[in-house]
Order: structure tokens, then sequence, then C-alpha cells
């Protein structure tokens, strides 16, 4: 039988381009001093910038705190695929 468990809620918080906290992470799949690419609940979330660095990454919680210059942010659907990321979960 099916359960209809509450999905996880995602929120993000940018102050003035230079500070992200991001809700909901379920995952790092890359990250580097030009962007972050995350799975969170809503879906693959791609950040480019510059001087990219993760300050605080929480795994239990799904809490990763970003700093350096955010210059975007968009959102793909996950494929379904055998894809790791960083943890070594399995993705999607």
């Amino acid at each position: 039988m099916e359960t209809n468990a509450a999905k996880p809620e995602h929120a993000i918080n940018i102050i003035s381009r230079k500070h992200m906290d991001i809700s909901g992470v379920r995952d790092v799949e890359s990250f580097d001093e030009e962007g972050a690419t995350l799975i969170t609940a809503c879906g693959r979330l791609t950040l480019e910038g510059k001087n990219i660095k993760v300050s605080s990454l929480d795994v239990e919680r799904g809490v990763v705190k970003i700093e350096g210059q955010i210059d975007a942010l968009f959102y793909s659907d996950i494929r379904e695929d055998s894809r790791r990321g960083i943890f070594g979960r399995k993705l999607g």
C-alpha cells in the first residue's frame, strides 16, 4: 500500500546575490568556483557565478549555504537513470 508522504519543502534565500541558503537539498552533484548542481525536492538546481564556495553543508537536514557572486540559477527535471551524486546515493 502506498502512503501519501509529505513532499519535503524546498526554499532558497538569496541575500545581495552573495549569500544563498538552500533547503530541501537531497544531493550535491557537483560544485566548483563557477557554480554548483544540486538535486532538490523540486528538481535539479544549477547555480552559476564566480568564486562560488559551499560554506556549510548539512546532509541530514538537507541544507546548503553558498557564498560568492551568484549570476544565475535554473531548474531542470531529473532524468530517471543510474547517475550518482557526490555522496554516492542513487539519484532520482
